[in-house]
């Protein structure tokens, strides 16, 4: 039995249901809505059951470490976008907490040995999944309290921000370390403007909002995998530049945005999502 239902597999498993969850939202029905409740309680369950099977079983692995806060993140940029798009939360506070998210991952690719999950970050993560879970049994039952929603979710905003600065007072005291290579790493920083972009330009995307939050998942299970280094910062800099600056053109000329999206599609897959596709496949094989 428990070969079959391990920790890292029940963390997969929050990934999986994701879209599902989303779907759920989406729909307009009750029913469909007391499901997403179910299911963000299940998310929640198995967030709290694969620590527990981890340290009871002596699975606790590194493998195990890099797939937790990347659920933790998909799970913020799927569920928090999703309730903007349905006009449950305010988009400008949601911009801040997955920004939020977006930076400690990347200081994590570069900085993977001195930034661990925090004590803080976890009950962030706590905060987070059961606010999505009462904005929406608020929004069913009493509409009325939408500003008593967005209100609460400035304090989310700033309660993220807070959990992050133990990271970033970490990534401080390792500068000095790191002094060689510290040009290429804040020249990195420019490759945060695909993400940016992608985060951004949610509001425009209308219906195909859902390619935003596809390429932002990817995003988030690459940069989880992958340790930064000069010739990813060099290869992605440029990669990224040109996605926004279609993405930014197409808006000036028509308006609306279509054909950028799905190139945006396209690249995330073939740059992130197969590779993400490939590891969480042999995870699923690892007993």
């Amino acid at each position: 039995m428990y070969l079959l239902i391990t920790p890292n597999r029940l963390t997969l498993l929050r990934i999986f249901l994701l879209p599902f969850l989303c779907l759920l939202l989406l729909s307009e029905t009750y029913s469909a809505k007391i499901g997403a409740l179910i299911t963000v309680f299940l998310l929640g369950i198995t967030d709290y059951l694969d620590g527990i099977l981890a340290r009871k079983y002596k699975k606790v692995t590194s493998i195990g470490a890099i797939l937790d806060p990347i659920a933790d993140k998909i799970f913020v940029a799927s569920v928090y976008l999703v309730l903007v798009y349905l006009n449950y939360f305010d988009f400008l506070p949601v911009f801040f907490i997955i920004l939020r998210e977006i930076f400690v991952s990347f200081l994590r690719s570069w900085f993977p040995d001195k930034i661990k999950v925090s004590k803080i970050a976890k009950l962030k993560t706590l905060f987070q999944m059961s606010f999505a879970g009462l904005a929406v049994l608020l929004y069913i039952h009493f509409p009325s309290y939408k500003y008593f929603i967005n209100y609460s979710l400035w304090l989310i905003a700033v309660f993220s921000f807070i959990s992050a600065i133990p990271y970033f007072s970490r990534v401080c005291h390792t500068v000095k370390e790191f002094r060689k290579s510290l040009k290429i790493f804040f020249r990195s920083l420019f490759y945060l403007i695909y993400p940016l972009g992608l985060l951004s330009t949610f509001p425009l995307a209308g219906e195909f909002f859902w390619i935003n939050i596809t390429a932002l998942s990817f995003f988030f299970f690459k940069r989880g995998l992958v340790r930064g280094s000069p010739k990813w910062a060099y290869e992605r800099i440029w990669v990224s530049i040109i996605i926004v600056t279609i993405l930014i053109l197409e808006y000036m000329y028509f308006k609306k945005l279509f054909f950028s999206l799905w190139l945006v599609l396209f690249l995330s897959f073939f740059k992130d999502g197969l590779e993400s596709l490939k590891f969480m496949w042999k995870v699923l094989k690892l007993q």
